[in-house]
């Protein structure tokens, strides 16, 4: 089982355990004191989150993604509600009517009963919730939102945090050739094909600047298990399997070259009818003049000596020194090196 395998289980996991949980608690306060709510409600809670986790993983990311945002609520929710109302008639047969489901399919009106439709509604304010939560968090990234809620970065702090800088190759070129608005296009499809990756190493995507975007992990997520640099190349597996797909739409497939850093950042709240956590500093500068010198070396992903000694390579990786280079706008020197996968692809 390969790592961003075990991270994804893990979260599922935990996920699944709060779900569980909390729907326990709900049953046993609203419904029946003992312990047929608390099984009832652990397995409704546990089933419904693995199931609308299933559903976003299979459908709404994949299908639904360029959805208009109210269309994409509305489904969302009713998908969220079905799997509620299955994973409560199965739960409820079981352990309200010992197994006798015949109670419920003879007589749909207690499926409209009070105590059904408490439990229904509960579940469907719950799924409105999340699922705009979630929606408006793609809109300024779900890190992002809820910082701006509970005003964490009011003040400005220091923080230690890995920056990627990652860039379309030739962007100029291939806008010609493709025309500007097919272009816009397709930096859209590809920052749509980045978002996965990032999720699944921890990362969040700060900022998008032109064909450019910006990915920031925390210093801890990003040197454990390599994630940064496994963004990298899942974001290489991920638009060599949409090859097909871009060279239908845009005669191209993208190619991209990124820069990896890390150091202490100041992160704050800026603007007030426009919001947003901003990162800035030196680390961040010098990450952007580390993706520009991928163009100069011919290289794909520059990291720092810096942030390399923090990080164990995975099986199937191996750092190449580039050297000490002189970055523009930079007097001192900085030590380079090229990441690179020796076997494509280690995991996937």
């Amino acid at each position: 089982m390969n790592t961003i395998v075990r991270q994804e289980l893990k979260s599922k996991l935990t996920g699944t355990l709060i779900s569980g949980s909390v729907t326990a608690v709900f049953m046993f306060l609203i419904y029946y004191k003992g312990w047929a709510s608390i099984f009832a409600g652990l397995c409704i809670g546990a089933t419904s989150y693995f199931g609308i986790a299933t559903y976003i993983e299979l459908i709404a990311r994949k299908y639904l993604r360029k959805t208009n945002l109210i269309l994409l609520l509305v489904l969302n929710s009713l998908a969220n509600v079905l799997i509620i109302f299955i994973s409560a008639w199965v739960f409820v047969g079981i352990f309200y009517l010992g197994g006798t489901f015949s109670i419920l399919l003879e007589n749909f009106s207690n499926l409209f009963s009070s105590y059904f439709l408490i439990g229904l509604l509960f579940g469907l304010f719950l799924s409105i919730v999340f699922t705009f939560y979630g929606i408006v968090g793609t809109l300024i990234g779900k890190n992002t939102l809820g910082k701006l809620f509970i005003g964490m970065y009011r003040t400005p702090v220091e923080t230690d945090r890995v920056f990627m800088f990652l860039d379309i190759k030739s962007s100029t070129s291939i806008a010609e050739k493709t025309g500007h608005l097919k272009f816009l296009s397709l930096v859209n499809d590809f920052f749509y094909d980045i978002a996965e990756p990032v999720r699944k190493t921890k990362g969040e995507i700060y900022k998008y600047v032109g064909d450019e975007a910006i990915i920031t992990w925390k210093t801890n997520h990003a040197i454990t298990n390599a994630n940064c640099i496994r963004c990298f190349y899942l974001i290489e597996d991920e638009i060599a399997k949409r090859s097909e797909d871009y060279l239908s739409k845009y005669g191209i497939v993208p190619e991209f070259k990124a820069g990896l850093h890390g150091g202490l950042s100041v992160t704050g709240e800026l603007g007030y009818t426009r919001r947003e956590i901003a990162y800035m500093g030196d680390v961040l500068n010098t990450t952007a003049r580390i993706e520009e010198a991928c163009k100069t070396y011919g290289r794909h992903l520059l990291i720092s000596e810096h942030l390399v000694k923090q990080i164990v390579l995975p099986d199937g990786y191996k750092a190449v020194e580039v050297g000490m280079v002189r970055l523009r706008g930079k007097e001192k020197e900085m030590r380079l090196l090229a990441v690179e996968r020796e076997n494509k692809p280690p995991e996937h």
